[in-house]
C-alpha cells in the first residue's frame, strides 16, 4: 500500500492558487491569511489529527506535500495518536468492546493498538485514492461569518472536500476508507464478525467526523480562549 501511495503521489500535479468559492473570491478572508506557507499548510491539529486548508485563495496539495502530509497525519504528530487514545477509552473501554479483551490496562492496551492500527489503515487507504481522484485530504476551513453558517459548513465538509481546482466534491476517498479500514480490522478482532459490523462501525466513524470537524472549524477561537493574552 505504501508503494502504491508513493507511485500515485508522484503523479499529482503541483497546485495553483484559484478562488475557492464566490465568498472567497469576494476577498472575505477574515478567518485567516490569504495564503499559507508549506509549514502552515501541513500543520496537523494536535487533537483532530488533521491539517487545514483555507477556503480563501485555496491552493491544492502538490504530490510532495501529499506524501509529507500522509506521514504527519498518520505517524509523525501528536494528533495521529490522540484520536486512537480517546476513541479506545471512550468508545471501547467504557463499553467493554470487544468483551473478549476484558478490562484493565491489558484490555485498554489491546483496544488502543486496534484503534491505532485501524487509523493507520484508514489513512493509508485514503491517501492514494484521494490523490487519484484529486481530492484534498485536509479539512477545508470556512471563510464565512457566523456560528450557524460555520457549523453547517463543518457538517457539509464531513462528507465533502475540494478537488485540485477548488471545487466542492464528495469526499469519496475519506468515506470509503472508513469502511475499508473497518473491514480490514475485523481480521484481528475477537468473536464473530460480519458485514453488518463493517457497515455499523464505518458509519459510526463517519458520524464521529461531524464533531471532529466542528472542533477543527472553531479551533482558532478555542486556542485564543485557552491561550492567555500577552500584554502589549
Amino acid at each position: 500500500m505504501l508503494f502504491l501511495a508513493s507511485s500515485v503521489f508522484g503523479q499529482v500535479p503541483a497546485g495553483s492558487e484559484v478562488p475557492a468559492s464566490p465568498a472567497a473570491s469576494s476577498g472575505n478572508a477574515s478567518n485567516g491569511p490569504s495564503s499559507q506557507n508549506e509549514r502552515s499548510r501541513l500543520a496537523v491539529n494536535p487533537l483532530t489529527g488533521m491539517a487545514t486548508s483555507l477556503a480563501s485563495n485555496y491552493k491544492s496539495l502538490t504530490g510532495k506535500e501529499r506524501w509529507k502530509l500522509y506521514w504527519k497525519q498518520n505517524y509523525w504528530s501528536i494528533g495521529a495518536y490522540f484520536g486512537p487514545v480517546f476513541t479506545a477509552l471512550v468508545l471501547d473501554q467504557t463499553t467493554n468492546s470487544p468483551s473478549q479483551w476484558g478490562g484493565g490496562v491489558r484490555g485498554y492496551g489491546l483496544r488502543l493498538a486496534s484503534r491505532t492500527g485501524s487509523g493507520i489503515i484508514q489513512g493509508t487507504v485514503q491517501a492514494p485514492v484521494a490523490a487519484l481522484l484529486h481530492e484534498d485530504v485536509r479539512y477545508i476551513y470556512s471563510d464565512q461569518h457566523g456560528f450557524k453558517r460555520r457549523t453547517l459548513h463543518a457538517v457539509i465538509f464531513s462528507f465533502a472536500t475540494y478537488d485540485n481546482e477548488g471545487h466542492i466534491t464528495p469526499n469519496v476517498a475519506n468515506l470509503g476508507a472508513y469502511y475499508a479500514s473497518t473491514a480490514i480490522s475485523t481480521a484481528w478482532l475477537p468473536g464473530p464478525r460480519s458485514r453488518m459490523y463493517t457497515l455499523t462501525n464505518g458509519s459510526e466513524q463517519i458520524a464521529l467526523a461531524v464533531p471532529v470537524n466542528l472542533l477543527q472549524e472553531f479551533w482558532p477561537e478555542i486556542v485564543r480562549t485557552v491561550r492567555p493574552q500577552r500584554s502589549p
